[in-house]
């Protein structure tokens, strides 16, 4: 095994030691990308913060040969190494090399010392299996270069994480449809510089009668058109260079051997650009669902306190009256004994009577 390469550890991303420490690793989404001849691929996505303008990056894997694209998984360990310089080590004195040779100089160890047969398809061959921009390599392989990049989770998570057979992934055919619309943006614009040389030969066939009326002024009008029928032929030839240009970066693309294409930075971005955009809906529906949750609840708070403010003042308004209430009790019945008639109970008084007078006629004289 030849010696590998340094790794510009200096530019790797900061935000990955935060996001092991959280122990919250974010999800694997899947998608369906269309690609050569309407071919159809899954492909899973684990976004990935990075210090840079856009914010995150991908690691991808597809789901047809399994294998993980080692150049989202570069890119998302170290995403400053466009815009950086990492030193070349071996030598006495230090020296530098710009950060592109860095992703060059490992995936070319990569490709020397382990086996990339199956994971990905060739230009070559259009009947083989569908080709993604990109170096892809097998899931054995991305764990242990994983470690090496500070990744081991994450990759493990893309690794094991399987799509549901019988969930309906969105479709994105970006890829397609911008291959498709480049010639046709530069195709309509012949057609808008062609009509223009016929009106120019009417203007200088018109000034023919000119001499009959012997008017110098029309004359010199007549002149004046010549010039401006010079530019129209740069137009032209701006248009062409257009096509030719167009035509060639398609060429190079199509016909470029694997080398080449492996290491397409146009086509790996239209593949994450496809999944950031994906990404970027499900993010605005989540938001959009979020706010109306929050619209909810402040409605029907807004509802409650209303209703408790509109309860004060019904109790507010109604005057202050004492209500001073006795108890209803009905009238009170003596008990008797109902053995004893009224009649036994007058002679009862009468000799209680008598007995009380006979004992004041004796004792009252006594006292005086």
């Amino acid at each position: 095994m030849s010696s590998r390469p340094a790794l510009p550890s200096q530019l790797a991303n900061t935000h990955i030691a935060s996001l092991l420490q959280s122990g919250t690793i974010p999800p694997v989404k899947y998608q369906i990308l269309n690609v050569q001849g309407g071919t159809e691929i899954l492909v899973g996505r684990l976004k990935v913060d990075t210090p840079t303008p856009s914010g995150h990056a991908f690691i991808l894997r597809r789901y047809d040969t399994g294998a993980v694209s080692l150049t989202t998984m570069f890119r998302a360990a170290y995403p400053m190494a466009d815009a950086g310089a990492y030193p070349k080590t071996g030598l006495n004195t230090p020296t530098y090399l710009p950060a592109p040779e860095s992703e060059k100089r490992e995936f070319q160890w990569v490709k020397e010392n382990y086996d990339l047969s199956g994971n990905n398809g060739s230009s070559r061959d259009p009947s083989s299996i569908p080709r993604l921009a990109g170096t892809w390599v097998s899931t054995d392989v991305a764990i242990e270069l994983g470690e090496a990049y500070s990744l081991g989770e994450l990759i493990h998570s893309v690794v094991e994480a399987q799509p549901d057979p019988n969930a309906n992934y969105r479709r994105s055919g970006k890829g397609k449809d911008g291959a498709a619309t480049t010639p046709s943006k530069t195709l309509p614009t012949p057609p808008r510089a062609s009509p223009n040389p016929p009106t120019k030969r009417r203007k200088e066939a018109s000034p023919a009668p000119a001499p009959l009326v012997v008017s110098p002024r029309r004359s010199a009008r007549t002149k004046s058109p010549k010039p401006a029928s010079q530019p129209i032929p740069s137009l032209t030839s701006v248009v062409k260079a257009s096509k030719k240009s167009s035509r060639r970066t398609e060429v190079e693309t199509l016909a470029g051997s694997d080398e080449t294409a492996v290491d397409d930075d146009a086509g790996v971005a239209a593949v994450e650009g496809s999944a950031s955009s994906e990404l970027r809906e499900e993010d605005l529906a989540e938001q959009r669902k979020l706010i109306s949750d929050l619209k909810e609840q402040r409605d029907k708070a807004r509802s409650d306190v209303s209703k408790t403010v509109k309860r004060a003042r019904e109790d507010e308004d109604k005057p202050l009256a004492f209500d001073f209430k006795e108890p209803q009790v009905g009238e009170r019945v003596i008990a008797t004994n109902s053995r004893i008639s009224p009649s036994q109970k007058s002679a009862v008084w009468g000799v209680m009577a008598f007995a009380f007078g006979v004992t004041a006629a004796s004792f009252l004289p006594n006292l005086f």
